[in-house]
């Protein structure tokens, strides 16, 4: 049974139809699920927080609540 996500970030969607999520889990995971093209869509992988372009994560940072931050710090610092 997969262990419930802490918290996740939907950035907005591209051509407004293409996904661009990531989910985090406690134990340091980030699962990417993403839209690579409208016919090639739902891909999930799991990423490496050094995968993430600065950008993004600074905006997932400015979203996080309060309450999960110091995790998703930890998380995206890795």
């Amino acid at each position: 049974m997969e262990v419930p996500y802490y918290w996740m970030y939907s950035f907005p969607m591209k051509k407004g139809i293409l996904d661009d999520d990531y989910y985090f889990y406690e134990d340091g995971r980030i699962l990417h699920c993403y839209d690579k093209t409208q016919s090639k869509n739902n891909v999930e992988e799991y990423v490496s927080a050094s995968s993430i372009s600065d950008d993004k994560r600074m905006t997932m940072l400015q979203a996080c609540p309060a309450d999960k931050k110091e995790i998703i710090t930890k998380i995206l610092q890795s």
